[in-house]
């Protein structure tokens, strides 16, 4: 891929800033990145050159280029990028070590995050896949075993196809799997099919970096960790322009936050022995941002209210109340995140009564405001 651009901007061509962007040209991370960089650029009026990593003929002598932000994924490609003896920005958490000023996602956050929707899931069986064991990998996997461990849940680390083989045929219950990115989540779906084992009902699978390619792919629909790919491209930029721009910047490692989970059918379903607790968990996730209540969810169950808090306890450890509140806020944060509604508006179509009550609820669970939240991933 090679791709030039230059920003509308009344700058004058010979003060330009040319910023050499080298990625992984067919990587849906790397998409999001650009387009993050881009946001950036055009408020600065630079000029872009977006080149792939793998390009035959990629040239980074410095006459060509004011700086780089570099997807340095291999140790070869961080030597080229430093002997240029540019400002150069690091994207990539891919090798063991970073360049001194690096931008990436929180892959050990990532992994944490898929460990928790498995598990408010009922998934107690849960594995990892990777065929590699690049750095990013291993972090997303720690951050899963972590938050698996504090819970008293432990995880099969599987890393050859061969194996993935024998854990899914031999499972002997429901299993979560998460795969190292959305490209190896698509080597467990495929195994699953080849197997003629279900996906979520048998096993259950979740991908990380929502890459678009990967996502049309993936039969059934893929669950993701969206790594807030735009940001990082954002917030990469703003740290090359302080490499540009000031005349000592201390070395600088910034880990973004994944957005959230995009939850679609490969995750979606409840494991719980208790098939009352199942329908019930069912109709609220179906109907939560509805106005219901929980006399709502025991008259769909055809259960008594005290049962049901009883066997909620008992089988998921929260309340009927907390679990309409937990896909609430959910869906109010994914809204926040991913659209331009109003406080007013994510509140109405997350299922909250009033805009203040919805304020202060969205803050005891999210540990922050509807506002500051939505501000941390806007770029």
């Amino acid at each position: 891929m090679s791709l030039t651009r230059t920003s509308h901007s009344e700058l004058d061509s010979r003060t330009a800033i040319r910023i050499g962007v080298i990625v992984n040209a067919v990587g849906g991370y790397s998409r999001g990145v650009v387009r993050g960089i881009s946001s950036f650029a055009q408020a600065r009026g630079w000029e872009l050159c977006v080149e792939g990593i793998n390009h035959p003929n990629l040239n980074l002598k410095s006459g060509l280029f004011s700086a780089l932000i570099v997807q340095a994924s291999t140790p070869v490609l961080q030597l080229r990028a430093k002997s240029t003896h540019l400002p150069v920005v690091n994207v990539s958490s891919t090798s063991a070590h970073l360049l001194p000023y690096s931008v990436t996602t929180d892959d050990h956050a990532a992994g944490a995050m898929a460990a928790e929707h498995l598990l408010r899931r009922g998934y107690r069986d849960l594995a990892c896949f990777t065929p590699d064991k690049k750095r990013f990998a291993q972090l997303r996997h720690g951050g899963f075993e972590a938050r698996a461990a504090s819970q008293g849940v432990s995880v099969v680390r599987i890393g050859s196809l061969t194996q993935l083989r024998g854990i899914i045929r031999d499972r002997r219950s429901p299993l979560g799997v998460l795969a190292s990115n959305d490209r190896s989540a698509l080597t467990v779906l495929d195994t699953c099919r080849a197997l003629g084992v279900r996906v979520p009902e048998d096993v259950a699978v979740i991908g990380v970096d929502n890459d678009d390619l990967a996502q049309s792919l993936a039969g059934p629909p893929l669950s993701t960790v969206d790594t807030a790919r735009e940001r990082i491209g954002f917030e990469a930029a703003a740290l090359l322009e302080k490499l540009l721009t000031e005349k000592h910047v201390e070395p600088t490692h910034l880990t973004i936050a994944p957005k959230g989970i995009l939850v679609r059918r490969s995750t979606d379903s409840i494991v719980v022995a208790d098939d009352d607790v199942a329908r019930a968990s069912r109709f609220i996730q179906l109907n939560a941002s509805r106005l219901i209540g929980v006399t709502d969810v025991c008259r769909d169950a055809t259960i008594s209210r005290r049962q049901l808090e009883r066997r909620f306890r008992i089988t998921l450890g929260r309340s009927v109340l907390d679990e309409i509140t937990r896909h609430r806020v959910e869906r109010a944060r994914q809204l926040l995140i991913d659209t331009d509604l109003t406080l007013a508006q994510v509140a109405i179509a997350a299922g909250f009564r009033s805009t203040s009550y919805f304020s202060v609820l969205f803050k005891a669970r999210a540990g922050q405001t509807p506002a500051r939240l939505r501000q941390a991933y806007r770029v």
